[in-house]
């Protein structure tokens, strides 16, 4: 008709010129631009995961999501970890290194997962699954990953519960007398039967034992940290740990235990983050609580140091005594002081139940993976789950245990750890923050993270996608020279 549209609307016919039609398209493109926050919520949300979102839990609080997401990293990754790695790199100089790593890298790495996570509404391996098949590759490499960390992982909090079993019956046993035995491996199995039994309870099982740990175990290292300061050397231990040299700040290893540290602290590139991301609810702050885990986390490790350090220097132990420091040194101090008889299984028990709540969180990594991914109900893929975790264990376990297995002349349980524990969670963070960050569009990524302020979300968008090539480089310039 003349190059003319017809079109019909309730009955009556209108025609549309060209330059009409023109006139719309244009109006409609810049609605699309100026689309609320909360439509492109909804909308990436409606095509990512409503057919997953009615069937999912929810934590119940951003509270509880934040306790639970805090005790993943605070056990083994700020009492062990954390005071071993700072007395073999020096005291303040890594911890200057750490502080830098945690809040330029690792918050926004953690908000990014954590983000991915409430997107997809799934595991590791469905969030990356949904950006390609390349990625969804890494995804089972990132449950493998927490598959073989959790297994020696498994093993050292075994040790954390016969420790604190010994100290209540009269002390804690010499390590090499205890690992003459067959207890390594006892206890593996006793900590994965343990762990099961609370993850068939499901999240609300997750959720009871972290609201009453966290609290729990921040009072207790307050008490263990001001009691080691006023009855071991607190001069000492202040200077060690707050007056740092800063020339050591130009050392590369450094900087790699810094990042290796604050990656493995935070759970970054393991999957836990994902993973309880995808039970977030609607209207939690994002970066918020990343903020508050982060805090914790921080708070968690200096009273780890403040409260070991002072024993240490005041029997004149060797602060740089690695993985040793908590199950040979510390028994040492304990033996020589006075209150050593409640102190000792006050802080092994403390130990534990940090530890405990970090395999919790490892095992629901695996576990959501499986059930994602055969749409296994949740008690059939805890036993699945745990099932793993226990084989790939017996050898760490074995390691520290009569059979003495080693990997080219030290035990199993620190060679897989020096591999996985810190090189290898590390890239796998870098790469996930990459593959996260250049999916969606930042705008995208702003409405995901909920009520956050649009520089901070767009900062940490841009963080994600370049930061993993310097930090990248860094470590490989170290492990190069190392």
């Amino acid at each position: 008709m003349n190059g003319r549209a017809v079109s019909t609307v309730s009955g009556t016919v209108v025609h549309q010129s060209p330059r009409f039609r023109d006139q719309q398209t244009r109006m409609t493109e810049k609605a699309d631009k100026q689309r609320s926050p909360q439509a492109e919520t909804a909308e990436v949300e409606r095509v990512t995961a409503d057919t997953h979102r009615s069937e999912r839990p929810e934590w119940t609080s951003e509270r509880a999501f934040i306790l639970s997401t805090a005790a993943a990293g605070v056990g083994l990754g700020n009492l062990w970890r954390f005071p071993y790695i700072l007395g073999d790199n020096g005291g303040g100089a890594f911890l200057v290194a750490y502080l830098i790593a945690m809040v330029c890298v690792g918050v926004p790495f953690a908000a990014l997962e954590i983000a991915a996570g409430r997107l997809a509404h799934g595991s590791s391996v469905t969030t990356y699954a949904r950006i390609s098949r390349l990625a969804g590759i890494y995804g089972w490499g990132v449950v493998l990953l927490t598959l073989v960390i959790n297994s020696y992982y498994f093993v050292v909090t075994g040790w954390t519960a016969a420790y604190a079993g010994h100290s209540l019956a009269g002390g804690a046993p010499d390590f090499s007398t205890f690992t003459q035995g067959y207890g390594s491996l006892w206890f593996l199995l006793a900590v994965t039967a343990g762990v099961g039994v609370v993850l068939a309870a499901g999240l609300a099982g997750i959720e009871r034992f972290t609201k009453v740990l966290v609290p729990i175990l921040v009072a207790t290292v307050l008490g263990l940290a001001v009691y080691g300061l006023s009855n071991g050397t607190a001069g000492e231990t202040v200077s060690f740990l707050f007056r740092p040299d800063m020339g050591h700040l130009g050392r590369l290893d450094i900087w790699a235990a810094a990042f290796g540290q604050a990656f493995y602290s935070l759970t970054i590139g393991q999957g836990y983050l994902i993973t309880y991301g995808s039970y977030l609810p609607r209207g939690v702050r994002v970066v918020r609580s990343v903020g508050a885990i982060a805090g914790i986390n921080v708070m968690v490790a200096l009273l780890a140091g403040l409260m070991i350090f002072p024993l240490v220097f005041r029997f004149d132990l060797d602060p740089a005594a690695g993985s040793d420091l908590a199950f040979k040194v510390l028994p040492q101090a304990f033996d020589q002081m006075s209150a050593g008889a409640w102190v000792a299984p006050l802080f092994f028990g403390l130990f534990f139940f940090a530890a405990f709540s970090s395999c919790i969180a490892g095992a629901k990594v695996v576990v959501a993976a499986l059930s994602d991914r055969w749409g296994l109900g949740n008690r059939s893929a805890v036993g699945l789950g745990m099932a793993a975790i226990a084989v790939l264990g017996v050898p760490s376990a074995l390691s520290y245990a009569a059979p003495g297995w080693q990997v080219r002349g030290q035990p199993v349980l620190d060679a897989v750890d020096s591999i996985a524990g810190s090189g290898v969670v590390v890239v796998s963070g870098l790469v996930g923050a990459a593959l996260l960050a250049w999916t969606l569009s930042g705008k995208r990524w702003a409405t995901v993270m909920e009520r956050t302020p649009p520089k901070v979300s767009r900062a940490a968008v841009t963080i994600g996608r370049w930061a993993p090539l310097p930090v990248g480089l860094l470590l490989a310039a170290s492990w190069a020279t190392g």
